[in-house]
């Protein structure tokens, strides 16, 4: 019993580690969609609130994606709005994407040299278990790190009904040690690019790029326990 638990932890921990990979992957993909920004812009007329074209503001918000994954040193560039050529970012804008930057990179990280450990720990556990053994106890610990990570989601789904503001304001909290997130509509282009509708989408569209893989993954793991046991 005591071999079968230090196999399920494991197997846990490495199911946990591929299942933040992947959330962290459909973020990235999700993110990186420059034509998707332009057309929910188009979609949703943003050009006439922002009094910037849509070619100006998919350029803006996607130098935002580019300077996360360090493909620019600056997320500075110029527009024009309302007929006049300005600079797209302020100096508080600037000053949070540079914390920006460095939570995302420190995520990729995570999801880079945990997705290695993962590998690792699999083939480890698959190469010292018996045969007829190796399918069921890494189903089992994917059941068990999807039960962990649903429950998680499940708890923050609620927060974020019941009082989004909350969650939001400590999300920040979590990750910052300033309140340079704390941005002013008149004077934050950032936040003029960013609408609610465009944001909500974002989110939804995330969502699903990470559901549906996880969801082929539970179901494997779901087939692969009930196989194990049949046998």
């Amino acid at each position: 019993m005591k071999r079968n638990a230090v196999y399920t932890a494991l197997l846990t921990i490495a199911s946990l580690l591929i299942i933040t990979a992947v959330l962290f992957t459909s973020l990235q993909f999700c993110m990186n969609q420059r034509d998707w920004y332009y057309k929910t812009y188009v979609k949703y007329n943003t050009d006439k609130q922002t009094m910037m074209s849509n070619e100006d503001m998919t350029e803006a918000i996607f130098r935002l994606v580019d300077y996360m994954e360090g493909r620019v040193d600056s997320i500075q560039l110029s527009v024009t709005e309302a007929g006049r050529v300005v600079e797209m970012y302020n100096r508080q804008e600037i000053d949070h994407m540079v914390d920006v930057r460095a939570l995302y990179q420190a995520w990729r990280a995570v999801r880079t040299y945990g997705g290695i450990l993962a590998v690792i720990i699999i083939a480890v556990c698959m190469a010292t278990l018996q045969k007829g053994e190796r399918i069921g106890m890494l189903c089992r610990g994917f059941l068990i790190a999807a039960a962990v990570f649903g429950a998680v989601l499940i708890l923050l789904g609620i927060w974020v009904a019941v009082d989004f503001n909350s969650f939001w304001t400590e999300f920040h909290h979590l990750f910052f040690t300033n309140d340079l997130w704390l941005m002013d509509y008149a004077t934050c282009r950032m936040i003029r690019i960013c609408p609610l509708p465009l944001f909500n989408e974002i989110v939804v569209r995330f969502a699903l790029m990470f559901l549906v893989p996880f969801a082929l993954m539970l179901a494997l793991a779901v087939w692969g326990r009930r196989r194990s046991r049949t046998k």
